[in-house]
C-alpha cells in the first residue's frame, strides 16, 4: 500500500471533513428532542398529579367538615350530660336525708328486738335438731 493511501484511510476525507460541524448540531438536535419528549412526558405527570392533589384537597375539605360536624354534636353531648349529671346530683343529695332517717330507724328497731339466741324459735330448732 502506498503511503498516500494508508494517510487517506487513517485521516478523515475531505467529506467527513466538511460534514463534521454538521455532526454535531445533528446530535444536539437529537438530544434537545430527547429531551422535549422527556419535559412533555413531566408535564403528562405533573398534570396527573395536580388532579390527584385536587382530589385529595376535596376529601380534606370533607373531612374538615365533618370533623367540625362532629364537634359540634360532642359539645352538644356534653352539654346534655352535664345537664343530666347535674340533675342526678340534686336527686342523690335530695335523697341522703330519708336514706339517713332509715338508717338512723333500722338502727333502732335493731336495738329494741330480743336477742335471736335464746328466743323460743331457737328453743325449738335446738330440740327439734338434736333429736336427730
Amino acid at each position: 500500500m502506498p503511503s498516500s493511501d494508508r494517510d487517506t484511510e487513517q485521516s478523515p476525507g475531505v467529506f467527513d471533513t466538511l460534514l463534521m460541524p454538521l455532526r454535531l448540531p445533528g446530535r444536539v438536535v437529537a438530544d434537545v428532542g430527547t429531551l422535549a419528549q422527556g419535559v412533555s412526558e413531566l408535564v403528562v405527570c405533573v398534570r396527573a398529579m395536580h388532579q390527584s392533589l385536587e382530589r385529595v384537597d376535596e376529601r380534606v375539605a370533607k373531612l374538615e367538615s365533618l370533623e367540625s360536624a362532629v364537634g359540634d354534636m360532642m359539645k352538644g353531648l356534653r352539654e346534655d350530660l352535664n345537664t343530666r349529671m347535674v340533675a342526678v346530683e340534686e336527686e342523690v343529695r335530695g335523697m341522703l336525708p330519708p336514706i339517713e332517717k332509715m338508717a338512723r330507724d333500722v338502727s333502732k328497731i335493731d336495738g329494741l328486738l330480743p336477742n335471736a339466741s335464746d328466743g323460743p324459735l331457737t328453743r325449738l330448732k335446738d330440740t327439734l335438731s338434736s333429736g336427730s
